[in-house]
This record gives C-alpha cells, sequence and structure tokens, in this order.
C-alpha cells in the first residue's frame, strides 16, 4: 500500500516531491505548451487576417506625368475599381465607386484629375489634392467607351475632356475658372469602342480611330478631322514632343507604334511589345524629351517603355513590367 501525505512538511531526506507538487509543475507546463500554442495560433490568425493584394489590371492604363510625384500610372481592375500609383510604388485604389472602361487623368499644377466612363454611361469625375482622393461625381453626358483629357492652362482651372458619344462622333467639355462649361461636339466618326485622346499644343488637338480603323487628327475648334494614316482597333495615345505631337497605338499586329507629325519624320515607326488593349502615353512636360508609354500585356499586366526625344529618331529603353 502507498503512503498517503499528510500535509507536514516533507523531511530534507526526501527524493522525490510529494503528488500535490508534481501535479502544479505538470499544471505549470501545460500552461505554457498551450500559452505557445495561442500564440502561434494568434500569429496565424494575424497573417490570415493581412490585407489582399490590389487587384490585377484588366482594362488599358492611363498614364499622367508632370507632377511631383513623377509618373502616375492609373489602371481598371476587372471588377472596375481604379488604382493608381507611382512608379515602384504601391497600388491604391483612387476612391470608391466603378466604371467600365480604360480612365483618362491630368495634372492641373496643383491636382490630378482623373475621368471615366460610370456603369451609368455618364461622365465621372475624381480628383486628389494632397494625398487624398475626392468622392467620384457626376458630369453627365452619354458616352460609349473611355475619355481623353487634357490639361491646356495656362490657369490651373484650364483643363478639357472628350469622349465618344453614342452617336459615335466626338464630345467635350471643357473646364474654366468659371467652372464646367456645356457639352459640345466637334464631329467626327468614331469606330466602336475606341475612344478620343486629347493633347495640347500651342492648341488642343486630339486623335481618334475613324470608322474606317484608320486614324484621324482634329485641331478642336480649328479643324475638322484628317487622316494621319496608321490603323488600329483600339484607343489610341497622343502626348507631346520637342517641336511636335507624337502619338501612339496598338497596331493590327498587336506591336505598338509611334509616329511624330511633321515632314521630317514620316509615317508609323514599330518599338514592339504585344498589347491586348489601347495604348496610353505622357510626357513629362509640354514638349519635354522623355516621353512614357503604358500597355496592358496579353499576362493583364501593365508594360511601360520611356522615349528619349533630345535628338530623333527617339530611343526607347523597352518594355518593362509595372505591376505585379
Amino acid at each position: 500500500m502507498q503512503p498517503v501525505w499528510d500535509g507536514t512538511r516533507p523531511s530534507s531526506t526526501a527524493t522525490s516531491p510529494p503528488p500535490v507538487t508534481r501535479w502544479r509543475r505538470r499544471l505549470i507546463a501545460g500552461l505554457a505548451t498551450s500559452a505557445a500554442a495561442l500564440g502561434l495560433a494568434a500569429a496565424s490568425v494575424t497573417v490570415a487576417s493581412a490585407a489582399p493584394p490590389p487587384p490585377a489590371p484588366g482594362i488599358a492604363p492611363a498614364a499622367v506625368a508632370g507632377s511631383s510625384a513623377g509618373l502616375n500610372v492609373f489602371y481598371t481592375a476587372a471588377n472596375g475599381t481604379v488604382w493608381t500609383q507611382v512608379l515602384g510604388g504601391t497600388p491604391r485604389q483612387i476612391s470608391d465607386g466603378k466604371v467600365v472602361t480604360a480612365v483618362s487623368g491630368l495634372y492641373n499644377g496643383s491636382s490630378l484629375i482623373v475621368f471615366g466612363e460610370g456603369t451609368d454611361h455618364a461622365l465621372w469625375t475624381a480628383t486628389r489634392t494632397g494625398t487624398s482622393w475626392s468622392k467620384w461625381s457626376s458630369l453627365g453626358g452619354n458616352l460609349s467607351s473611355q475619355p481623353g483629357a487634357v490639361f491646356r492652362g495656362p490657369a490651373s482651372a484650364d483643363y478639357s475632356v472628350f469622349v465618344r458619344g453614342g452617336n459615335g462622333a466626338v464630345w467635350g467639355r471643357d473646364h474654366s475658372p468659371s467652372g464646367w462649361g456645356a457639352w459640345r461636339t466637334i464631329g467626327g466618326g468614331l469606330y466602336g469602342g475606341t475612344g478620343p485622346s486629347a493633347a495640347y499644343f500651342g492648341g488642343t488637338y486630339v486623335l481618334v480611330v475613324g470608322t474606317n480603323k484608320e486614324l484621324y487628327l482634329a485641331h478642336a475648334g480649328v479643324t475638322g478631322f484628317r487622316p494621319v494614316g496608321g490603323q488600329t482597333t483600339v484607343s489610341p495615345a497622343l502626348t507631346t514632343v520637342p517641336g511636335a505631337l507624337a502619338a501612339f497605338v496598338r497596331g493590327t499586329d498587336s506591336a505598338a507604334y509611334y509616329h511624330r507629325f511633321g515632314s521630317t519624320s514620316p509615317g508609323w515607326h514599330k518599338i514592339g511589345g504585344a498589347f491586348a488593349a489601347g495604348l496610353a502615353a505622357a510626357n513629362t512636360t509640354v514638349g519635354g524629351s522623355t516621353t512614357y508609354t503604358l500597355g496592358l500585356g496579353t499576362d493583364s499586366q501593365v508594360y511601360r517603355s520611356t522615349g528619349h526625344w533630345a535628338a530623333y529618331p527617339p530611343t526607347f529603353t523597352g518594355w518593362v513590367k509595372v505591376t505585379g
């Protein structure tokens, strides 16, 4: 029969602790093990609850250069949300709300302003001043493709946006220090699903894809659209280079092409790549010597090629992945 402990202090000759002491040690050890397990579980919960990565681009990107942050890349995700990132930075959603096409944006010297076709097919806009984006607000209209925006200056309030209307023609609204003007048309007939692109170079110019898939250029409010060659089925991009306008398009072979308007560089010139949608383009300054061309690759990621125009013909860096 085993002896029964009577509650007195064990003698110094005892070689093992009484049963209660052993039980207490087992309890402490068990608690320590449980605490470690709880810590591991808590860590697992923390990892599992981390913010999900930004969605991948689903629609052609947009580019805005000239802000203090450098080149700003905008893209529309497959779920319609709009995201922006500075090169090398992390994408962030600009505001709540969804669009159904690629967006277009501009920098007016103090704010980034972006435009997109809402799910109601009206034109919507959002503005970033400082680090905060405003909510989307409607500018009305009836769009049938992505818009094209341009800063005219000299005042920060002087900018315009152009769209393909429901009748296939180009429509636009001008913003001034007095606010938004009425919708007006500058004519033309755009290929279905394509939108206009605009740039300012001593005047506002608009580049479109005609119903015959060829490209046309107009000095808005001054001339009608005139053919400029080339062929595409997606929206083009228009920007400035030293002494001229320059256009970028995805050709019928899915590669990128550029065209400098002027007698020194007739025709379209291939710069490679393979793209699933129309291109975007921006210059560091009006008529500056550095351009950025963006395109949505066949892997649904955005790619960039930097062009150097200090001398003609320009040189390009090749296509570098921006997202993903």
